[in-house]
């Protein structure tokens, strides 16, 4: 059974980090109070912030994979949350008491139930302006067959990313990515160039597949290239397959031009980053 401690710290990024140190990096946090002790009528107190957090027991193995297993791609959304409490934005001790625990505010229930979500895993990112740019960054693209092609060549035109290949997509004059040494080849060929790698990268349904392909990339950021044309149904399995093994940023849309409803694809609950409305899938 997974076993709980109380760990403390000056700030919330403090005590996560003591909590990591000491019984791994995979703890959850399941509560956490700010509490102040000492000062006058609850003014120029001691600040400190106490959480619980939930460990394995020795011996009991690691925890499973989370959803979004590749490092590059997890969301900065704990940092974001754990600089907003430190800087006193969210979390506004009350006075008048010697030892204030400040939990039951509807700003401290909305930060915490953000904290708990990352430390679970990532949630979806609610704004996206595109894909990294970053030099040496590597975006996967991830859609069925040569679906996400069309996409990285509309990237490369707009953006001047450079363009690329995995999985079952390829196309001609596209490089193609196939394994480790590929992989660190075309960050530096984006470095060179100042700009990142957007890698097309087609798959099948299968979540095993897609695990395979992108632990051989390691990509910074992982999309998905979702057809507007198709069933919103079999769209849905694909997806959540991808977001089974990886941390989905956002969402590029092919195909509008197909069908007569083509904002269909927000029932996958992605944000929209890219759209390439008059591209047909696999062109």
């Amino acid at each position: 059974m997974p076993r709980r401690s109380r760990v403390e710290g000056d700030s919330l990024r403090a005590a996560l980090d003591v909590a990591r140190r000491t019984y791994g990096p995979d703890v959850r946090i399941v509560s956490a109070e700010r509490v102040i002790t000492g000062g006058l009528a609850g003014l120029f107190g001691r600040q400190r912030y106490e959480i619980v957090v939930e460990a394995l027991e020795p011996g009991q193995g690691p925890t499973p994979p989370r959803t979004g297993a590749f490092p590059g791609s997890r969301r900065p959304g704990i940092a974001a949350l754990l600089d907003e409490a430190d800087d006193g934005d969210q979390l506004d001790p009350a006075t008048g008491r010697d030892v204030e625990v400040s939990t039951g505010g509807e700003d401290f229930a909305a930060l915490l139930s953000g904290l708990v979500a990352e430390t679970t895993g990532p949630g979806p990112a609610t704004e996206v302006d595109g894909p990294s740019t970053r030099p040496g960054d590597l975006v996967a693209l991830v859609g069925l067959a040569d679906d996400a092609v069309a996409v990285v060549r509309d990237l490369a035109e707009r953006l001047g990313v450079l363009p690329a290949c995995a999985g079952t997509a390829g196309a001609a004059g596209l490089l193609r990515v196939a394994g480790h040494r590929d992989t660190v080849e075309a960050r530096a060929m984006g470095v060179r160039a100042s700009t990142s790698v957007a890698v097309g990268v087609g798959v099948g349904r299968s979540a095993d597949a897609v695990r395979e392909v992108l632990e051989r990339l390691g990509p910074d950021e992982v999309w998905v290239v979702v057809d507007a044309s198709r069933k919103t149904e079999d769209t849905q399995a694909w997806v959540d397959a991808v977001r089974h093994v990886a941390a989905v940023r956002a969402m590029a849309v092919v195909g509008r031009e197909l069908t007569a409803t083509p904002d269909s694809v927000a029932a996958l609950g992605l944000p929209e980053g890219w759209t390439t409305a008059d591209i047909e899938p696999g062109a």
